[in-house]
C-alpha cells in the first residue's frame, strides 16, 4: 500500500498510520486510491480478492484496469473534470457502476469515494471503497 512516507511521521503520528496500515488491510472491502492520473497507488487485500489482480499487478496501472471499456470514456471525463474543478460531484453517495475483474467478467459495484486533498487544498488522490453489489432477487408473489 501507499501512504505518506513514515520517516516524517514520529511517535503518536507513527503508531495512527500502522493502525491505519493495518485496518485497510483487514477491511473485507476493496479499498483503492489513484493519483491525479488515474494511475492505482494502493490496492489492499480486498481489492486482489474482488478484482483478481494482484497489488503488483494493479500498482501503478491504469484505473482502466477496473473500468469496463464502454464506460471508461464517461468515468474519464468526470474525473478529470473533478481535477480540473478541483471538486467532485459524487459527494459521499453509493455509486453503483460495472467494475471489471481480471478474467474479464463483470459485475454490478457499489461504491463510495473520498477526496484526498494536499496542503494547497488541491485534489491529490481519490480513494474508494468497493464491494460487488448483490443481485436483487425476484420476489414471488
Amino acid at each position: 500500500m501507499s501512504y505518506q512516507s513514515s520517516e516524517a511521521l514520529t511517535g503518536n503520528s507513527y503508531q495512527e498510520l500502522l493502525a491505519l496500515h493495518s485496518l485497510v488491510n483487514a477491511v473485507g472491502d476493496a479499498i483503492i486510491c489513484v493519483d491525479r492520473d488515474g494511475i492505482l497507488v494502493l490496492w489492499n487485500p480486498g481489492a486482489e480478492r474482488l478484482f483478481g489482480f494482484s497489488s503488483e499487478e494493479a500498482l501503478g496501472a491504469s484505473l482502466d484496469l477496473i473500468i469496463p471499456p464502454e464506460s471508461r470514456t464517461a468515468h474519464w471525463e468526470g474525473f478529470y473534470a473533478a481535477m480540473q474543478q478541483n471538486q467532485s460531484r459524487l459527494g459521499s453517495s453509493v455509486i453503483r457502476v460495472p467494475m471489471l475483474r481480471k478474467n474479464q467478467s463483470q459485475f454490478p459495484g457499489a461504491l463510495t469515494v473520498g477526496i484526498v486533498r494536499g496542503e494547497d487544498n488541491r485534489i491529490e488522490r481519490i480513494g474508494a471503497v468497493i464491494r460487488e453489489e448483490p443481485e436483487k432477487k425476484a420476489v414471488a408473489e
